[in-house]
């Protein structure tokens, strides 16, 4: 039986001597057992007659044309091609093609908490999270991870960088690897501590070094890769953990100048000469013009979570001042403890109208810049852009297609404005990951979706119990 389920089935008291269970639980046992999601395998298709938004600074976009995918990367994108015979066909007419979405920050283990933060100090977000963290299993984490993942998917994006700062054993980090391969998604774990390690405890390199052994050596993970999910600015353990992580070959991230508290800790990795284009900042929502200028000097990279952030009280992203300077940046979801849910078109948004609105101009930003943040820029930030963030011959089928034909979807000729200002979720008609359709007509493929919600709110409910 999928351990998720013997452990859902043993946590909520349903897997118990089989002679004393009623037959209306046996059923739900086995329904269990029989529909263990399946990773859907690599197919070649075809997508015809679609406006394709290529992010390819050099090929453009293209109107009415197709894209040939075989063997899980981009073949072929023209007018003339025409499908193989036997070769699955996706008609495109009327949708927009763009590259998968990046999400460069996300806790995977907390969508569980989806809306949880309250709103008192007892209930807000750092408290309540510590409070929950104690409770889950690695097949909590597993749980979390693919419930996320789930969401993600649906929402059209195919990568996820998961901070997991609920790492208090390599089991709760392997388990968001086994709920992204299983899933089929793109991704990049970042091995965390936890909301209670004590300040004077030593990273656990040995957990560290357990996963890296472990996802090196199985072909099953080879599209997520492992980094270092950095301790504050001013843990004693900083430097020896960046010095550690850059020999292994770990990207790093780190939150760091979130709010007016923590001012100036960019500068001070700065100084600390620990800046690199292996260093993704999370928040920087306090950066000072000078950081903004080590920042791109450096090469390190910046994610925003807009949502999170106003709604925690961080203050608001300084898109303009970051754009302008040069930044490579990103975008994330940070937590749907706060966030609420996964929706980057509402993300892509907001950073729109910010910038705008702060520069009182309705012409400052340019759309299809703030679209690269969630495309090209965010797979850059992973290192790699080789490999996705862009339509373009030789890339892996990374895919996500919008219809339309929807009523908020619809009736207009500025795709990129489109995608950002009218783009949800449900307008997600297909998804691809290296050829790996895990989307299509709208519904989701290879996840029991229904199954998935009802273990998480069950899941959910006992914690409560067991606070």
């Amino acid at each position: 039986m999928n351990l998720l389920r013997r452990d859902f089935l043993k946590k909520t008291g349903l897997l118990t001597i089989a002679g004393l269970m009623p037959a209306g639980l046996i059923e739900l046992q086995n329904s269990f057992s029989e529909t263990r999601d399946q990773t859907p395998e690599v197919q070649d298709f075809f997508i015809s007659n679609v406006h394709i938004l290529s992010m390819d600074d050099e090929l453009g976009d293209f109107e009415r044309s197709s894209v040939w995918v075989e063997n899980g990367i981009i073949k072929e994108i023209s007018s003339k091609i025409n499908a193989s015979e036997g070769i699955m066909v996706i008609d495109g007419t009327d949708g927009i093609l763009l590259p998968g979405l990046i999400d460069n920050h996300w806790h995977l283990w907390t969508s569980l908490l989806r809306s949880m933060s309250g709103s008192s100090k007892e209930e807000g977000y750092f408290p309540m999270t510590e409070r929950y963290s104690k409770l889950y299993s690695p097949e909590d984490m597993y749980l979390a991870a693919k419930y996320a993942a789930a969401e993600a998917i649906n929402a059209g994006v195919s990568t996820l960088n998961d901070f997991n700062h609920n790492a208090r054993s390599p089991e709760h980090v392997m388990a968001s690897f086994d709920a992204l391969a299983e899933i089929g998604m793109r991704g990049h774990v970042a091995y965390g501590g936890y909301r209670d390690l004590p300040a004077d405890t030593p990273t656990d390199w040995e957990g560290i070094s357990q996963v890296y052994n472990r996802v090196s050596a199985n072909e099953k993970y080879r599209n997520i890769s492992l980094g270092l999910g950095a301790r504050s600015v001013t843990s004693p353990f900083l430097e020896t953990d960046w010095k550690k992580a850059r020999d292994m070959g770990l990207l790093i991230s780190i939150h760091a100048s979130s709010n007016p508290q923590q001012k100036g800790q960019i500068s001070q990795l700065y100084q600390k000469g620990l800046l690199g284009k292996d260093v993704n900042i999370i928040h920087g929502n306090s950066i000072t013009p000078e950081e903004i200028e080590m920042v791109k000097e450096t090469g390190a990279s910046i994610t925003m979570t807009p949502f999170s952030e106003m709604r925690i009280g961080f203050g608001l992203p300084k898109v303009n001042e970051l754009m302008r300077g040069g930044v490579n940046l990103g975008i994330g979801v940070d937590t749907t403890s706060l966030s609420g849910n996964l929706d980057h078109f509402a993300t892509m948004k907001v950073l729109l109208n910010l910038g705008n609105a702060l520069a009182l101009d309705e012409f400052h930003v340019d759309p299809r810049d703030i679209l690269k943040m969630a495309t090209i820029n965010g797979a850059r930030l992973l290192g790699i852009e080789g490999k996705t963030g862009t339509i373009a011959p030789g890339k892996a089928a990374d895919l996500i297609m919008l219809k339309k034909n929807d009523l908020n979807f619809s009736a207009s000729t500025q795709p990129y404005n489109l995608i950002i200002e009218a783009g949800q979720p449900e307008n997600v008609e297909f998804v691809s990951v290296g050829g790996r359709v895990l989307k299509r007509k709208g519904e989701l493929i290879g996840v029991d979706h229904p199954e998935l919600v009802s273990i998480a709110k069950s899941t959910l409910q006992r914690m409560q119990r067991e606070l």
